[in-house]
């Protein structure tokens, strides 16, 4: 495992710890996979489809995402969360977190 992948790990143990807190999807990195909407036992989190608008805002790398994996990203309804952490453990692209309240 190398550096970076060592780092994202901590970080993701840490978040996980956090007891209650809300989770929150970073939409410059969610590729649009849907592994969180399928895991989520809430059924917490939909794919929303990116209007042109939300699309020309993201940066490059974000735009990349949309262009190779499709024009969505995922959204999560706080209120059916329970921050489990179940979605966290399976974005490969790290894109889910959790914080304290």
């Amino acid at each position: 495992m190398g550096i970076k992948q060592s780092i994202i790990k901590r970080k993701l143990e840490k978040e996980l710890e956090i007891k209650g807190g809300v989770v929150f999807i970073d939409e410059l990195s969610c590729d649009g996979c849907g592994e969180c909407v399928s895991i989520c036992p809430h059924k917490a989190i939909i794919m929303r489809a990116l209007s042109n608008e939300e699309v020309k805002k993201l940066p490059f790398k974000g735009r990349l995402k949309v262009l190779v994996k499709g024009n969505r990203k995922a959204n999560i309804n706080q209120e059916l969360c329970t921050a489990c952490g179940k979605c966290m453990r399976v974005c490969h692209e790290f894109s889910i977190h959790k914080q304290a309240k």
